[in-house]
């Protein structure tokens, strides 16, 4: 999902593919006990509907690991948050691109039915 940023700023600045515009940022929890990075399981909260996330319920578990996160420039672009110290960015997509900042391949079955979605999804 990073990659798909107009520019990421681990280590410097770095060009991404700018398909989503915006840019991905070091993380930074209102509540400093969190830890970085994040490991763990989030419930999911989705922002509009999209053919990834059909047959999912509201609060679906998905994996996490990562420090960074991306912030689009057009909010209309968030499919999906979750909550780490703050709503952050779980899925961002616009036209025929999605990207997931959770790891589907390690989410279980929430993980299986969003990449067979993948697979059937037809925009």
């Amino acid at each position: 999902m990073q990659l798909l940023a107009s520019v990421g700023r681990e280590f410097g600045d770095h060009a991404g593919l700018g398909w989503i515009p915006g840019e991905v940022v070091r993380m930074t929890p209102s509540d400093r006990a969190l830890k970085i990075p994040h490991m763990g399981w989030n419930d999911l909260t989705f922002v509009r509907p999209h053919p990834l996330f059909a047959g999912l319920e509201p609060g679906a578990h998905v994996y996490f690991v990562h420090s960074y996160v991306i912030r689009p420039s057009d909010p209309a672009h968030i499919l999906a948050t979750a909550d780490y110290g703050g709503a952050l960015a779980a899925a961002v997509g616009r036209d025929n691109i999605a990207g997931t900042q959770f790891h589907p391949e390690k989410s279980q079955s929430t993980g299986l039915t969003i990449l067979g979605n993948f697979l059937e999804w037809r925009p």
